[in-house]
């Protein structure tokens, strides 16, 4: 077998050489395959980040409409950021509104907050084509006061 710029002579007649063909295809393709990868890796934690929020606005607003005299928007806010650090996130970060606290019974209150968060890989993207490294994920909920 002569083997003369990937032309291979076979049984007296001429064949293409192709025995590399499936590590090229697999280096074209990879990086592809990774970047999707790590882009599944980041929308995971941005949405467990907003799950654990919005969690953190229901355990508030259920604070909020409980029938309590002691209750104030500040015990509303504790409870909120409570929440939040639980779940090994920074509170301190978050932007906690409560609105309807005091209102009348069947009234709604609304707790809403808003947290930064920043992509891992693709913060550095995000800042090199927008100027801002952070997206704000926020949520509200909403419950009758009691």
């Amino acid at each position: 077998m002569n083997n003369f710029s990937g032309i291979a002579k076979i049984g007296g007649r001429f064949r293409r050489a192709d025995e590399g063909q499936a590590l090229v295809e697999f280096a074209l393709v990879v990086p592809f395959l990774l970047l999707f990868l790590v882009g599944i890796v980041e929308f995971g934690r941005a949405w467990n980040l907003h799950q654990v929020l919005t969690d953190a606005a229901r355990e508030g607003a259920r604070r909020a409409v409980v029938f309590n005299p002691n209750i104030t928007e500040d015990s509303v806010r504790n409870t909120v950021k409570a929440a939040i650090a639980t779940a090994g996130a920074n509170p301190n970060s978050a932007t906690i509104t409560v609105t309807g606290l005091f209102d009348d019974t069947g009234d709604p209150a609304t707790v809403e907050v808003a947290m930064p968060y920043r992509f891992i890989f693709f913060g550095a993207l995000k800042q090199w084509t927008t100027g801002e490294s952070t997206v704000t994920l926020r949520t509200r909920f909403t419950m009758r006061n009691e």
